[in-house]
């Protein structure tokens, strides 16, 4: 049987622009333990498809990895906001696309072990191609790809970003693109 904590003591450690990190005391079948969590709003993933079968991506310089990274575009979800406008959102913000239609896929917990994250992704169709809408603090490439280069890709280990994997592989098995 499964052994539900039961929060004894809570507080806030951490307080930051994209999330904050409380330290619970807990009740566990040994005794009690402490369990940091990292709390998140969330975000959504748009997986695009141009009417010509392309692929949108965005190249990003990640600071936790020293480096550029391919990845989906992708956003955090503003307090009370939908998942599914803020996919629409950031879809325009990143990429410049708007889409005719936003369609729901799958909702993951990435980092379940110690954050509250929960991520939604979605797939884009309808294009229209205009201006980003970047704010000071992003610096991005838009490429576009053929879904069978992003899943080579994926199988020689060249994009590394989970949300990215989960993404295309989960799009792909369900026949979306």
């Amino acid at each position: 049987m499964i052994f539900e904590e039961k929060t004894l003591k809570s507080e806030i450690v951490y307080e930051g622009p994209v999330f904050r990190v409380r330290k619970h005391l807990v009740e566990t079948r040994g005794g009690a333990s402490v369990r940091d969590i990292v709390e998140h709003n969330g975000g959504s993933i748009m997986i695009g498809v141009t009417d010509d079968g392309k692929v949108p991506m965005v190249r990003q310089y990640r600071k936790a990895y020293e480096k550029a990274l391919l990845e989906l575009p992708a956003g955090k979800t503003d307090p009370g906001e939908d998942p599914e406008v803020t996919a629409a959102r950031e879809f325009r913000e990143e990429t410049g696309y708007t889409a005719d239609s936003v369609k729901f896929l799958l909702t993951f917990y990435p980092t379940c072990g110690y954050s509250s994250e929960t991520l939604h992704i979605f797939i884009c169709r309808g294009l229209t191609k205009g201006e980003t809408e970047w704010d000071d603090t992003e610096s991005l490439d838009v490429l576009e790809f053929d879904i069978e280069e992003l899943i080579e890709m994926i199988m020689r280990n060249e994009i590394k970003d989970a949300k990215t994997i989960i993404g295309l592989l989960f799009a792909r098995q369900a026949g979306e693109i």
